[in-house]
């Protein structure tokens, strides 16, 4: 009987071992695929925000007119008169929009790709809150991208930067338009 007894204290020691091991093992699994889930959104959000100024014309001076020489492109980036609001840019429901249709005012404000140059927008989730998103716009170098140009071109280069609480690191997308 005492055997029995031996035997049984030691499967229960060695299951608690194994319970406690695969209780851990299962807590770092479901933080990897939370953070694998935020990580996911961060670059949906920035990607959405790419997406939007692709739909946009390529300079103001070229909406609805075309050109080509590059003196016929904007000089400076950025937004023009009456498409200012104050940053950052968060979900609205006022007009244009309304409690069952929201939206961000860049979507109806802005009407090319550089005016989202310093531009910043909150977003919250039904799964984590505060994404921050922000994006520069400048010109850069027709045969190499990653380099600015000091005067106009027909490439553009927007960078995406989102951040959160949520996130460790910074995640950075970058998108070159050109006309």
């Amino acid at each position: 009987m005492g055997s029995n007894i031996i035997c049984a204290v030691g499967a229960l020691l060695i299951f608690g071992a194994f319970l406690s091991t695969s209780n851990r093992e299962m807590t770092l699994n479901t933080r990897v695929a939370e953070q694998n889930e935020y990580y996911i959104t961060a670059i949906s959000l920035g990607q959405s925000l790419i997406d939007e100024a692709k739909s946009k014309a390529f300079d103001a001076k070229t909406i609805g007119v075309s050109t080509m020489t590059r003196n016929g492109l904007s000089a400076s980036l950025g937004r023009e008169s009456g498409e200012g609001f104050s940053m950052p840019d968060t979900l609205v429901s006022t007009a244009p929009y309304s409690p069952g249709v929201q939206g961000y005012l860049s979507t109806v404000r802005f009407n090319d790709v550089d005016d989202y140059d310093r531009y910043m927008r909150l977003v919250n989730t039904q799964r984590a809150e505060r994404f921050q998103i922000q994006s520069s716009v400048k010109y850069v170098n027709e045969s190499n991208p990653m380099l600015l140009s000091g005067t106009q071109t027909f490439c553009k280069r927007m960078d995406v930067i989102v951040t959160s609480p949520f996130v460790p690191d910074t995640v950075r997308l970058s998108y070159v338009y050109s006309y």
